[in-house]
């Protein structure tokens, strides 16, 4: 373990090495702007900000940028997190949020502190549904005043990498993101209610007190998404319903929806076909091309797609269905 007086000539000598800003930009490195991070990283955890800038001075080389540095915050927290010191996970969850603030401030010019001019942004180059705007610019700007940036800090590394990766759009922060959901699921409320249940669902939803489907999270907020999780299908023992139901399944999962389809009435394995014996493949030709179209076509590009196939006990192609599902995992 370092001490203070050990981190303290590291920051001497540190002062010599330039860095690359995230507008690209060089800089002397400050290892003051380090600590505060690391300070307010650890600030109501078990988790020692001394330790963790230690951890970070092996690293430090000129020309490292500073989202490098930023990554390695992270490796050093995620690195000294074990079942002993398990809030090393939300020190890293909390430096991979600021990370994300930084990025946003340097792609589009502010963080968070102009909800409305986000949302007019986004409804402009179609990331946001246009419904957002039956709020009035007032409302928007007294929405904004509800965001509470400090609930960003709430998640670990685990969740807060979820979040960005898989919910939030490209420059948007998570409470924006929350905010409009919560805008948008009280915009069917009378015009004189509507902020009221609003705040009551943003609050709710911020402070994780309730937790909302991923098709309503990634979804509602864009225009034409899907807000079902889970939609059920039927093939017909025919080409037309077959394809048919294949297509219903990659428009689905296109919107963020997952399918179970039952194949029960697809006829067995040597079945007649046109007349002729022993002509039918069975099931499990259709099931693998379920598979490849969940594969193919993913979730918005937000998770894979998501197909369950069900067969009745009687089916006689069960002992291939379920040598194909041991076969698959």
């Amino acid at each position: 373990m370092h001490s203070t007086l050990e981190l303290n000539a590291i920051a001497t000598q540190a002062a010599k090495i330039s860095v690359i800003r995230r507008d690209g930009s060089p800089a002397p490195l400050d290892v003051t702007k380090i600590r505060r991070v690391v300070n307010w990283a650890c600030e109501g955890l078990e988790a020692s900000p001394i330790a963790l800038e230690a951890g970070l001075t092996a690293r430090l080389r000129t020309g490292v940028t500073t989202r490098d540095l930023q990554n390695n915050l992270i490796s050093c927290a995620l690195e000294m997190c074990s079942p002993g010191e398990p809030d090393w996970r939300y020190v890293a969850g909390r430096l991979h949020i600021w990370s994300l603030w930084k990025d946003t401030l340097v792609s589009r010019g502010y963080q968070y502190g102009d909800y409305a001019r986000t949302v007019f942004a986004k409804v402009q180059c179609q990331q946001y549904d246009s419904r957002i705007l039956t709020y009035t610019l007032d409302e928007l700007q007294a929405a904004s005043e509800w965001i509470n940036p400090d609930w960003d800090m709430d998640y670990d590394y685990a969740g807060a990498v979820l979040l960005t990766k898989r919910y939030l759009l490209p420059d948007e922060l998570p409470q924006e993101a929350l905010l409009t959901c919560a805008l948008l699921l009280a915009s069917v409320e009378a015009p004189g209610e509507r902020l009221k249940w609003a705040k009551r669902f943003y609050e709710a939803i911020a402070t994780r007190k309730v937790s909302l489907a991923t098709p309503i999270l990634a979804n509602l907020r864009v225009p034409g998404g899907s807000l079902s999780s889970c939609f059920i299908a039927a093939m017909d023992d025919n080409l037309e319903s077959i394809f048919e139901t294949i297509t219903d399944t990659a428009r689905i999962s296109k919107n963020g929806g997952g399918v179970g389809v039952n194949v029960s009435r697809i006829r067995a394995t040597g079945s007649w076909v046109m007349g002729k014996p022993n002509a039918s493949g069975g099931v499990i030709p259709w099931i693998k091309l379920l598979n490849d179209t969940a594969i193919a076509v993913n979730q918005g590009g937000r998770r894979a797609g998501a197909v369950t196939v069900s067969l009745d006990s009687w089916h006689l192609d069960i002992p291939e269905f379920l040598e194909c599902q041991t076969e698959n995992g």
